[in-house]
């Protein structure tokens, strides 16, 4: 995986490998979830609606993870390594589980797995400017590369996936990464009313989009008639927006701004002819992290230390990316992907324009704290 991660950064990764590795591996195990819908209905017998069961318990193990992790331990690249090593397990006893409810338990483990993960990469990623763009970038440079084998895997079954999620883990073991901080103590975090905001915003943002891209796969197949092998190109393309968007968001301030304009790139993907299909995805990955990267430098800005909000903020988009899927499995199981668009480019726009409200009233009304405005450590 490191390979074509130095050749998509142009040869330079600002942020320790084994970080990187970490967020790749992380988010081709979630964008793997679409390809998972149908393989596994058809495995174990179960609605596709019912699959997003899997995703409510993996993500919310995810958010559980970075909840509860900065307040019992210090962040070091040994904790890196552990939970990497048990994500690779766990991805491969994924492919032993013959009753569906002993698949949930096992990937409810790998969703905390994950959770640590993240929670070490982000702690490294609002603790270095640099660190940010290169994590951000890890993700969609992960999914461009992997959308194509996920789909042509998907055509194999599920198990093919889980294995494939296993080796790309594995880098994330053997690597090395200097992370540091400290365990995080009661009374040591601002009281910024505006990034308690800003972390509803993030929550917003994921659950809408989640409920709408976790079924884009289905949408793809039954709305336009596209097969696997078509749809994959447009979550590569989706992919290398976020590529193009992690590394150009530092260039500009004005995050909500461009999260609300992936509600109407979300819409269209359903709504639209199937070339918006296609431009729709892109311009979605392109958007989403043109302002993400943008949130989080504002929540650091607002904190007393600049990584203390890093678990919290992630946990609090994994639980979005948790009820999102079952939102949208419900939509799904009533043959309503019009109306899930609508409501995800609904929920979008809002957290885009809450982002825009905290970054415009700014200039007006200081953060709540005075001591949080702190400059980038590079």
């Amino acid at each position: 995986m490191q390979g074509p991660t130095r050749i998509a950064y142009g040869g330079r990764i600002d942020a320790p490998s084994a970080v990187v590795a970490a967020t790749a591996a992380v988010a081709l195990m979630f964008a793997a979830t679409p390809w998972l819908i149908a393989p596994i209905a058809d495995r174990y017998g179960v609605s596709e609606g019912a699959v997003g069961l899997i995703s409510v318990a993996q993500v919310g193990a995810f958010a559980t993870a970075n909840f509860v992790l900065p307040r019992l331990l210090r962040p070091t690249g040994s904790i890196l390594r552990i939970a990497a090593a048990a994500l690779v397990g766990l991805n491969l006893l994924s492919i032993i589980p013959t009753a569906y409810g002993a698949l949930v338990a096992i990937r409810l483990l790998a969703g905390f797995a994950a959770g640590s993960m993240t929670w070490l990469a982000w702690t490294d990623a609002m603790q270095r400017r640099k660190s940010m763009s290169a994590v951000a970038a890890a993700g969609p440079v992960a999914v461009l590369i992997g959308a194509p084998i996920l789909a042509a895997l998907a055509t194999v079954g599920d198990r093919a996936l889980y294995l494939l999620l296993a080796l790309a883990t594995v880098p994330a073991i053997v690597l090395i990464a200097p992370i540091v901080g400290e365990r995080r103590r009661p009374g040591t975090v601002s009281k910024s009313r505006s990034n308690r905001v800003l972390m509803g915003a993030m929550w917003l943002l994921t659950l809408s989009g989640s409920a709408l891209f976790i079924n884009e796969a289905l949408a793809a197949r039954d709305i336009h008639g596209l097969a696997p092998l078509a749809a994959s190109i447009a979550f590569s393309l989706n992919a290398a927006g976020g590529l193009i968007g992690a590394r150009l968001s530092t260039r500009h301030r004005h995050p909500g701004w461009w999260l609300a304009s992936a509600a109407v790139a979300a819409w269209v993907t359903v709504n639209g002819p199937v070339a918006l299909f296609f431009i729709g995805m892109a311009w979605w990955g392109f958007a989403f992290w043109m302002g993400v990267p943008g949130v989080m430098e504002m929540i650091s800005a607002r904190s007393l230390e600049r990584s203390e909000r890093a678990g919290d903020t992630q946990g609090l988009m994994a639980v979005g990316r948790a009820f999102g899927p079952a939102m949208g499995g419900a939509f799904v199981d009533a043959g309503a992907l019009v109306a899930l668009s609508w409501v995800s480019g609904v929920g979008l726009a809002a957290a885009g324009a809450t982002v825009i409200g905290v970054k415009e009233g700014r200039e007006r009304l200081p953060p709540t704290d005075p001591r949080t405005v702190r400059r980038w450590r590079v």
